[in-house]
């Protein structure tokens, strides 16, 4: 397979709910794709692909839950990429992938119940430049040019009166972006990866009460990233990352009376993240020769504000402008 895909406008995915009362649960999504590539199936593929957006190019997905009064559990989900692609299956798969990404790429889910009560809540939202995702078995290779020279940004809001067991809400942005796992055959990721645009992640929790649940947020936003992992089979990683943008995650927490079992707050940036793994009981070994630059601002904040009581708090801010990670692991885990 080869060929080539080219986005020079706006792809808006939205849901948007109003409502006063739902006894069970409200789920709702937005997904948006400027560029999107599948391939499934248990044969040998071999992959020769380009995608490309212009700084005109928009990919936006937004959740927006608004309740007065009560609701029993409630998930929300948001996710954006301006250029992805999935290749999954059983039988040798050799991927060439070219992906650039000049323009806007946001992914939020919102929720307003100021008023309300709600007794569970979960909020997910992703957003990437440029994503390459690859699972299955047998041999698998990628040859990656990922570059990413516009804005990403994954929002996370939650406002809440009385959420009785609890919220948990995480928001993830990445300029580029390639997972590869694979199981019992030979995985590899080679290429290049570069992000010269801003990055953000941000979570939002105003919750008045959580009385009998604990509030959870997260914040998670990376230049660049490459995941190796594999099981039965040697693995190998040698990506060679740069980011010169600005990459920063951000978690804002307002409790009020009633904080329940505990408040857990993470945020976490990087400039530049590569890791292999493989399994620890195989015979087998794992590698890379990579390299990885990064000369953006990196920030990770976390802004917590408690008027009441709670059982616990565990607050956790990292920034790292390059991180690599080479490791055996069980198998299983």
């Amino acid at each position: 397979m080869t060929g080539s895909q080219s986005l020079t406008g706006t792809s808006s995915a939205a849901s948007a709910i109003v409502m006063d009362n739902a006894w069970s649960y409200v789920t709702t999504g937005a997904q948006a794709q400027g560029n999107a590539l599948s391939v499934q199936g248990d044969a040998n593929a071999d992959i020769d692909m380009a995608q490309s957006a212009a700084a005109s190019a928009r990919v936006d997905a937004l959740s927006d839950l608004r309740i007065s009064a009560y609701a029993g559990h409630t998930v929300q989900t948001a996710a954006s990429a301006t250029n992805a692609a999935e290749v999954s299956g059983y039988g040798a798969r050799d991927v060439t992938l070219s992906q650039s990404a000049a323009g806007q790429t946001s992914a939020a889910a919102r929720l307003d119940a100021s008023g309300a009560e709600i007794e569970t809540v979960a909020q997910g939202v992703q957003a990437a430049g440029n994503s390459l995702t690859m699972a299955g078995g047998d041999f698998a290779r990628a040859e990656i040019d990922q570059s990413q020279s516009g804005t990403v940004r994954a929002t996370a809001e939650a406002d809440v009166a009385l959420a009785d067991y609890g919220v948990v809400s995480a928001s993830q942005a990445a300029g580029n972006t390639v997972t590869l796992t694979n199981d019992y055959g030979y995985g590899e990721v080679r290429g290049s990866q570069s992000n010269t645009g801003a990055v953000r992640a941000v979570t939002t929790l105003n919750l008045d009460a959580y009385t009998n649940g604990v509030a959870a947020g997260s914040a998670n936003a990376v230049g660049n990233s490459a995941l190796t992992s594999v099981i039965g089979a040697d693995g190998y990683s040698g990506i060679a990352q740069t980011n010169s943008g600005p990459v920063g995650a951000q978690v804002n927490f307002t409790g009020g009376a009633g904080g329940g079992l505990g408040t857990a707050l993470n945020a976490t940036a990087m400039g530049n993240a590569q890791s292999a793994y493989v399994c620890a009981e195989c015979p087998v070994s794992v590698g890379g020769q990579f390299s990885q630059t990064n000369g953006g601002s990196v920030t990770s904040r976390v802004n917590g504000v408690h008027s009441g009581y709670t059982g616990a708090i565990t607050s956790t801010s990292t920034a790292i402008g390059n991180a690599a990670t080479f490791s055996t692991r069980q198998g299983g885990q």
